[in-house]
Formats: structure tokens, sequence, C-alpha cells
């Protein structure tokens, strides 16, 4: 009871904060959406494939292996595609923080530039809250240490520092827990360095409907919307509209549930 009356304190207290992040990533979404619906002969539209695969080990309570692995490419001109693998852990401090941190291994198509390899290392910090009845929030701040190699021109190298949030989250069903709606919105923020790229990541957001046939098993299909810049000093607007397929697999998944329950 105690727990469930400071879970309600700290909702009352904080509702002020979601509501302006709420608006401010909806902000920021309609305006980079509108700016991409505007004629101009500048902007570019893109369309996107993604089929993604996520593995969850959980080693202990506390401990989990997992990550995310797979393929992305730009259907409407063939200009970029992507395959990557990115082994990560998680260390479970507490049912509202989480520690994370992995590895990202990427190799880049580029149909007008040098093929690109990618190894980033990157560090996170993740908030579960608030998490009411039928909805959940969380919220990952991510630091991205980026070594980029252009793989046609004897391995030239680049350096960036890169700061990623992301809040996400999902809604469940009223009359079955099997079918839910994922949603998020990501926002990069460069810190340091450069990495010439030919799409360069602004933000995205993306909302869909999931299904998870059993305790280990989960699919969905989400639509993504992504802003980026592209040409000489990234002077060209890029609107990619993302269909994609998430493929979930989770083993020990009963330890998930000791390691929610309030310390």
């Amino acid at each position: 009871m105690r727990i469930n009356t400071i879970d309600l304190n700290l909702y009352k207290w904080l509702k002020p904060l979601y509501k302006f992040l709420f608006f401010v990533l909806m902000g920021v979404f309609v305006s980079n959406v509108s700016t991409a619906q505007s004629y101009s002969p500048s902007n570019i539209k893109n369309h996107q494939i993604w089929i993604d695969l996520y593995p969850h080990y959980y080693m202990n309570e506390k401990l989990e292996y997992y990550g995310d692995a797979g393929y992305r490419s730009i259907v409407s001109n063939g200009s970029w595609s992507r395959i990557y693998a990115r082994p990560s852990v998680r260390f479970h401090l507490h049912k509202y923080f989480e520690l994370h941190g992995g590895m990202g291994f990427f190799y880049i198509f580029n149909a007008y530039k040098s093929d690109q390899f990618e190894a980033s290392p990157w560090q996170g910090f993740q908030v579960n809250w608030p998490k009411l009845t039928r909805i959940s929030f969380k919220h990952l701040f991510k630091i991205e240490e980026r070594f980029s190699f252009e793989t046609n021109n004897n391995w030239a190298s680049n350096f960036e520092l890169r700061f990623r949030y992301k809040l996400f989250g999902k809604v469940s069903f009223v009359k079955t827990n099997k079918w839910y709606i994922p949603f998020y919105g990501e926002l990069f923020v460069p810190v340091k360095g450069e990495i010439q790229e030919l799409y360069r990541n602004k933000g995205r957001a993306g909302v869909g409907l999931g299904y998870k046939p059993n305790k280990e098993w989960q699919v969905a299909f989400v639509f993504n919307w992504q802003g980026s810049r592209t040409g000489i000093n990234e002077n060209r607007d890029v609107s990619d509209y993302i269909y994609q397929i998430k493929i979930r697999k989770i083993w020990n998944g009963s330890l998930m549930k000791k390691n929610t329950k309030s310390i």
C-alpha cells in the first residue's frame, strides 16, 4: 500500500512534466511532417522497410542479455540499405531504473557514396515510469560513441559522439492482454564530431499494433516517420515513411516477473 501511495504522489507531481514532454515531441513531429508535406524542390520523401529481431535472455533476476538485429532499406529509390546487430546487456536496478550498455555493428550500402562500416559502443539509463493499468511509459537516455569507416575509400574514418532520448511505451487492450499498441518518439542530438552520412537522423516517431500469443513471443507492425537531412551542408530535408516488422523472443521470462516486484 505504501508503494502504491508513493507511485500516486509521484505521478501527481510529475504529471505536468509528462504533459510538457508529450507536447514537445508532438510539436516536433507535427512540425516536421508539415514541412515534409509542403512543396519544395529541396524536400525528399523516402519509403523504407525494416525487419528487426529482438532476442531477450534473462540470466538472473537482475541481469539480462538482449539486443536487436535486422535489415533496413529504402525501397522507393534504392539509395540506402543497412544490415546490423547490436548485442546489449541490461541491469535491473529497481522496477523503475535500469542500466544499459552494448555494442552496435552496422554495414551501410550507399548508392551515391562509399559504403560504410560503423562500430558504436553505447551506454544508457532507463526510467520505467509511470505504469498505469493499461498504459506504461519508459524513458531511455543514451550516449553513443560512433566510429565510422568508408570501406571504398581506404577505410577513411570519422567519429561522432551522439545523445539520444527515447520516450516509448504501450497501451494494452482492455479485454485481452494479447493485443497492444506500441508507441514512441525519439530525438537525436550530435554532441561532438561528425560522420559523413548520406542521411543524417534528426528524430523519429511511430505507432503500431502488436500481438503477444504467449509469454515467449511478440510480433508487431509499426508505422514510423523519420526526419533526416542530406546534401552538401545538410541543406535538404528528408522524410522517411517506414513500415516495420518487429519480432521479439524471450527466454527465462519468469525471472522478469520477480524483478518487477518492489524492493
